[in-house]
This record gives C-alpha cells, structure tokens and sequence, in this order.
C-alpha cells in the first residue's frame, strides 16, 4: 500500500496550484487554485489539505509496512526483507523531503520550523505532537536515504519502484534544498556517472519520456498508474502555459532578423520545422520544448499528461523524478562555486536534445549562466513535481536572476511567503502544532 498511496488527489493535485503559484501554469482547474495565483494561500485551502494529509498518508503507509515487514515471515529472505525495508524507507524520505520544503523553512538549519515526525510507528488515531526542527527532519531524511543508497535494488527492470539511484538522486536534492552545493553537485555527478550501468539514461527523443511514462529509461521514479486497477488519483484539467514560463521560452529562442518564426528541431518525427508560436499570432520564436508540450492536442494543452483525455481519464502517471533534473541540478551547484566550464558541460548534455549547441551553450557569459540553467529547466520539466517553485524561491534568495530582463524579471511571482499554512484542520486536530509565522494571523 505505500507505493499505492502516491497515487491520490492530494498528491496529484498539488502541481496545479504550484505551477499556478510559480507562474509556469494558468487556468488550473482545481479547488483552491485561485489563491495560488494570487499568492494568497489561506488556511483552509482544501488543495493545500489534501495535499498535507495525502503525503502523511504515505508516511504512514510507509511505517504501517516497517512494522510489519519485521514480523516472523515465513519464506521471506532476510535480504528481501532489507530490500523492503531499503525501498519503504525511500519513499518515507520523499514524503518527509516534500513536506518539508512545501511546509518548513527547509532553507534554515537552525530553524524549529521542520514537520511532525513520525518513525516506525503505527498510527491508528489522531495524535498531537510538535513539530520537529528543521535539522531533526533532514537527519531522519538523511538516514533514511543512506539505508535506502546501501540496500534498495541497484538494477530495477522498471522505473515504478524506488531504485539505491533513485534514493542517491533524491540526497542530492536533499542538499541542494539546504544550499549545500559541494554536496549537491558531488552526488549529482556520482549518479550521472552510474546511471548507463544501473538502466537509466537521457532520452534522446524527447517525446518518449512522456508516452512511455513509468516506463521511460529517464523516470527515475514515476508510478505505477495502468488501468483499470492502479489509477492516479486526478482527472483531465486544461493545462495553460503561465506568463512566466511563455516569456521565458520566447526568449530562449531569439526571433529572425524578420521577426518571424525559426526553424528548430522536430521532437518525435524527425526532420526540421518551423516552430508555431502556442496560442498566438504574433511571430515568435520558442523553445522546442515548451511547444512540443504545449501544441495542444486533445483535452489536455500539455503533451506530457496526453493520456489524461476523455478516453482514458485516468491513466496517466506522476513525474517525481527524472535524470534531466540530476543534470540541472548539477549545473546550477558548479555554477554557484564558480566552477562554469563543469557547469556548462552538463547544461549542453541535457539541453542538446532541445537543438541547442555546444557553440550556444559556450556563448553564455559566466555572469548570464544561472539564469540561463534556470529558463532551460523550466522550458524542460514545468509542471512535474513542484521543483518550479522550490527553484524560483532559491534564486530569489541566493541570486541569479540578475541576468534576467526587465521583462522576464516582471513575470516572477512576488515570492510574498516562501511556504505553504499547516492546513487550519490539522491545526484545530492537534494543539502542540504551530503555524508558519508568515501565516499566524490568519
């Protein structure tokens, strides 16, 4: 049951109004929606509900399955049972790390704004208990990760499960949250370097990440969501490119020297064509990747979720991780050390997919790199699995949008709170639990 508690509304839903509150996504079909657009999060948001007690939900599914799973079981191998153990353990370790970032002050190590902990317990009733710090929270999901490196299976035949890989990824977003770039970059490399050997890789055709989902050789963690039994939790909602994420892909892509469109690669097919501009007249010129994603096919306007269609309804899969983001994340933690040459290896990798070259890459000034990384990200993997947010409120914080236009600049949020409110109900169910002080007098 902890792989099948991913697969609710609470999870799902979270990433319209994140994408919404980020800019990168508009016209959100989902409850709650509105306040994200307005950065005016209240406390009964029920989207915001739902997703708080959905990820608890997966804690402790996860621990409900550590306390059991250490029973006297007859014909189960004690290295099966680590395995278990190891692979409970990792998706306990990225429930805590989400909660965390969408909930805590993440960014602070000293802060006493972590998240209620809960370990090995089972938990049939409600129960009051404090928030932990912020460095108690990244210890338990940093052992958990450690266990989850030494013993989950190294060569999984799918991506639906949790993989040492996958658990070594997901610690390298663990330090790029705490701003610990050595540390991030160190363990991002480690895992581009392993990746052939342990059957993930790029895709170098874009279009297959998305149609094979779970079964893409870059999902470093995606669900299993097949009908008719194991279904993601959502419906088909129109998807709308947000202001931020169409300025950005507009001028990733410089217009001719008539204004009009550029030829740049067909991602699927084959062959070169002119790229449309998504939803307007004027010429324009934009990544590849945001109009392969945006070309507006059936219900859904974002060929990512194409199988979310009136046909299917359900049968698509959620985007947690994939080897693209290791490559983003590794690009930005060189360039935050002045290490650029590393930084702009790793950018060309991942980017080259898009028709973007070697030659264009070594055309960014050093001063210009992070906020390049950052626009290309967000052209690549907007509208997956939160990170939109987490990456915009970081460069606000640690710099690199100085790079920036004024008019890109105009498109960011107003980074007004960096967090999400511990929902009013879970507030009124459990006295120990303190608000997020930017939300204390609501």
């Amino acid at each position: 049951g902890v792989y099948a508690s991913w697969r609710s509304t609470g999870v799902s839903y979270l990433r319209y109004g994140i994408a919404s509150m980020a800019h990168t996504q508009t016209q959100a079909m989902v409850m709650g929606a509105d306040e994200f657009v307005a950065e005016n999060i209240e406390t009964n948001n029920s989207n915001v509900e739902t997703a708080y007690t959905a990820y608890y939900n997966v804690i402790n599914a996860a621990n409900t399955f550590l306390v059991h799973i250490n029973k006297n079981i007859p014909g189960l191998s004690e290295e099966k049972r680590t395995e278990m153990i190891a692979e409970a353990r990792c998706q306990r370790a990225l429930a805590y790390l989400t909660l965390l970032k969408c909930f805590g002050e993440y960014w602070k190590q000293d802060s006493q704004y972590g998240v209620c902990l809960f370990k090995d317990e089972l938990v049939r009733d409600n129960q009051v208990r404090q928030r932990s710090s912020v460095a108690e929270t990244y210890k338990l999901i940093s052992e958990d990760l450690d266990y989850a490196i030494a013993h989950c299976e190294q060569h999984p035949a799918d991506h639906y499960h949790m993989s040492s890989l996958f658990a070594k990824a997901l610690k390298a977003k663990m330090y790029f949250a705490q701003d610990n770039y050595p540390e991030a970059a160190r363990l991002s490399e480690e895992v581009i370097n392993e990746a052939e050997a342990a059957g993930y890789e790029l895709e170098s055709d874009y279009a297959n990440i998305f149609t094979e989902q779970f079964n893409s050789k870059e999902m470093l963690f995606a669900p299993y969501t097949a009908n008719p039994n194991e279904l993601m939790d959502a419906s088909w909602f129109a998807f709308s490119p947000g202001s931020l994420l169409k300025k950005v892909a507009d001028d990733l892509v410089p217009d001719d020297e008539t204004g009009g469109d550029i030829v740049a690669p067909d991602l699927g097919e084959g062959g070169d064509v002119v790229v449309p501009d998504p939803g307007e007249d004027d010429a324009a010129s934009y990544d590849p990747l945001y109009t392969w994603a945006y070309k507006g096919e059936g219900m859904t306007g974002i060929a990512k979720y194409s199988k979310l269609t009136p046909e299917y309804m359900f049968e698509d899969s959620y985007y947690f991780m994939r080897l693209a983001e290791v490559y983003y994340i590794a690009a930005e933690a060189e360039a935050r050390q002045g290490e650029y040459e590393k930084a702009r290896t790793l950018l060309a990798t991942v980017i080259s997919r898009a028709g973007y070259t070697e030659d264009d890459v070594n055309a960014i000034a050093d001063s210009n790199l992070l906020g390049e990384i950052l626009k290309h990200k967000l052209c690549d993997m907007s509208n997956e699995n939160l990170e939109e947010w987490f990456d915009l409120c970081r460069y606000k914080r640690q710099g690199g949008f100085e790079s920036w236009t004024e008019d890109e600049k105009a498109e960011l949020p107003s980074f007004r709170r960096y967090l999400l409110p511990i929902p009013k109900a879970s507030m009124g169910a459990n006295n120990l639990l303190v608000q997020n002080p930017e939300y204390v007098n609501q």
